[in-house]
């Protein structure tokens, strides 16, 4: 049982970058708390959170369909050290200025800006990577271990980066000295994951070398659209990353301002979301099968939906970390689903193009969802929160459970499957 479960690890190659990416997921999970964290300590503005949203949204809207033809016509491994090291000259010289307490606000939101651009050919050069990594067979499992890897480096790395925030604020007092601690240990998990990406070994790739790239951008959105369940599985995406996921911009307000509590404190929040995550995995991979995807892609919309009217109407912490869980659970459901299904359905050939849309929905759609949370936030932090959970849980019941594509997508999941098993070669 143990081999199958984990029988993506024994290829070396997907083994040693998924090590390398936890490793690196760890750092940027603790850059996630922290930024927001410091832009309201800085400021307490909500406005200041929106404009954080802002300076990331624009980069990644103009750039990530480049991002995934990009993907498509060169080699992976290269284009996602070139980004690594991007992202390393970037944070280190953030934590620079942080550490030299000569930091302002126009520093973050310029280079998020920059960080931004560079991270649009991240997710669609990874997301076409890894699936040559494994065989045909180890792919599922492959989608399954490389989902685990932000659930589960969501419940350590932020209660260590909360600690280290407070830890660093009682002795210096300085949020500025805290953050630059915190973005050197990012940087350090990003030039791990760097030297493990140098190791890997990918195999011959057949790429889409002719036509330009606007011709290629092209041809990859009429596939969307021509196919009309991957434009149902990515609006999905998009529509839970807008109205669901955001809302932990608000992470900072809601326990300074809400629950009372500290950095420390607020790491525990993310962790708790991150158990809950875990468990979304876990619940996603078990009720994997084709005849059981509909289900899921139903269900966790409500189950996100329904958790964050709750936590927009409680003002106990510790009720909140029990939330926070379920708010983990009904997001990474949903969103395993969603990766599952593309990953099997979509052709090697497309493969980038396709991943770089769906890749929207963190570099562009979600920034975009942080602005519309923080903006309501202005009012009401709480009534932002609210609002979002009906406008799931209304998508959910309306559309996505009466949708056709989602009653097709049993039987497109077992012809993919009956497809590799065609081509698989015979013992």
């Amino acid at each position: 049982m143990f081999k199958n479960r984990f029988s993506a690890l024994q290829h070396r190659d997907f083994r040693i970058f998924w090590f390398g990416y936890v490793i690196s997921v760890s750092g940027q999970q603790m850059l996630w708390m922290l930024e927001p964290w410091l832009i309201y300590a800085m400021t307490g503005s909500k406005l200041a959170l929106g404009a954080f949203a802002i300076a990331q949204a624009i980069p990644a809207t103009a750039l990530v369909l480049v991002g995934g033809v990009i993907a498509d016509k060169f080699d992976q491994r290269k284009l996602l050290i070139m980004v690594q090291i991007g992202n390393i000259v970037l944070l280190g010289f953030l934590a620079v200025l942080a550490l030299t307490e000569v930091l302002e606000i126009w520093h973050i939101l310029s280079i998020a800006f920059v960080h931004s651009a560079v991270g649009s050919f991240e997710n669609p050069a990874r997301q076409s990577m890894f699936p040559h990594l494994v065989d045909r067979a180890s792919m599922p499992n492959a989608v399954g271990l490389n989902s685990s890897i932000h659930p589960g480096t969501r419940i350590g790395a932020p209660v260590v980066g909360g600690l280290v925030l407070r830890l660093m604020m009682d002795m210096t007092g300085s949020p500025r000295i805290a953050a630059g601690t915190v973005l050197l240990i990012t940087v350090a998990g990003i030039s791990i994951y760097t030297v493990m990406l140098m190791k890997i070994h990918l195999p011959p790739i057949k790429r889409a070398y002719a036509g330009s790239m606007l011709k290629s951008m092209a041809e990859g959105a009429r596939f969307i659209w021509r196919e009309r369940i991957f434009a149902f599985l990515i609006g999905l995406a998009w529509y839970t990353m807008f109205f669901g996921i955001s809302f932990t911009i608000l992470l900072p307000v809601i326990a300074k301002d809400i629950l009372h509590v500290g950095p420390d404190k607020l790491g525990y929040m993310w962790a708790a979301q991150g158990v809950g995550s875990m468990a979304g995995v876990i619940i996603s991979s078990h009720y994997g099968r084709p005849s059981q995807q509909r289900r899921t892609l139903v269900l966790a919309p409500i189950l996100l939906g329904g958790s964050m009217i709750a936590l927009g109407v409680t003002p106990i912490y510790w009720v909140s970390l029990f939330i926070f869980f379920l708010v983990g659970t009904g997001a990474s459901a949903g969103n395993v689903a969603v990766q599952q299904n593309l990953q099997m359905l979509v052709p090697t050939e497309l493969r980038g193009r396709v991943m770089g849309v769906w890749s929207i929905v963190h570099t562009s759609i979600r920034p975009m969802g942080e602005l519309q949370f923080s903006s309501i936030a202005v009012l009401s932090a709480p009534a932002a929160i609210i609002v979002s959970g009906v406008m799931l849980i209304a998508a959910s019941v309306l559309y996505i459970a009466p949708s056709k594509q989602s009653h097709n997508l049993k039987d497109l999941r077992q012809a993919a499957l009956d497809s590799y098993a065609e081509r698989a070669p015979s013992p």
